[in-house]
């Protein structure tokens, strides 16, 4: 009799519990009352309003509050000033969560913390090294192809000095029906594949009795 007990990871039974309890607060009333509060008083996005350009801060509005702190999940969590909350807009929060900030540069695309500026930006100040790695990559790209071209050459080279035509490209035999690959090569095929020597001796018999018949 099997068991209907279903075992997993001792880590993801407690994620998995531990957002279970995080939906039944997010689906409250109580959260979305706490959550509307708290973004009147803090209405803009902090992450947008860090970053200054030409003088000014960026405003954006937020929508989600941030738990900064791991102790808020355990006592404070729908108290939202004691949990020392942080007003974000979705696109920031999504992307402080996977490590991300907002380029402090451009103030559009989001970068690593330990990174000085986005991509987009440092392409723009350094038009050098996009050439060389669009150099590098096209050199890649290159090489890539004429080792394809070399490998299809010689499969296309060993099919046409393969007797079988049975026998394909990637070495795989047609008559196989699990695609296994040929068991002779080329030289050895002409006298211990028996397809091909019952086939060369079929040829032999006719050719030997179309012999027969024009002697008569």
């Amino acid at each position: 009799m099997s068991s209907t007990i279903a075992v997993s990871n001792p880590g993801t039974r407690r994620t998995s519990g531990r957002r279970r309890g995080l939906n039944r607060i997010w689906s409250s009333q109580e959260w979305k009352d706490r959550k509307a509060a708290f973004l009147k008083i803090y209405p803009n996005c902090e992450m947008h309003k860090a970053v200054i350009i030409k003088g000014s801060s960026l405003i954006v509005p937020a929508t989600v509050p941030h738990h900064p702190n791991r102790d808020s999940y355990k006592g404070h969590y729908t108290d939202l000033e004691l949990s020392e909350c942080v007003a974000y807009c979705a696109r920031c929060h999504f992307a402080l969560h996977k490590g991300m900030r907002l380029c402090r540069t451009c103030g559009e695309h989001y970068h690593p913390w330990d990174a000085h500026e986005c991509r987009h930006c440092f392409d723009k100040t350094h038009p050098d090294i996009v050439a060389k790695r669009e150099e590098y990559a096209n050199a890649r790209k290159q090489e890539q192809k004429e080792i394809k071209e070399k490998k299809n050459a010689k499969a296309r080279a060993a099919k046409r000095q393969h007797p079988c035509r049975l026998h394909t490209v990637s070495g795989k035999c047609q008559k196989s029906a699990i695609g296994s690959q040929c068991m002779y090569s080329a030289t050895k095929a002409l006298k211990q594949c028996m397809d091909i020597v019952l086939k060369k001796r079929e040829a032999e018999l006719a050719q030997s009795i179309a012999g027969s018949v024009t002697e008569r």
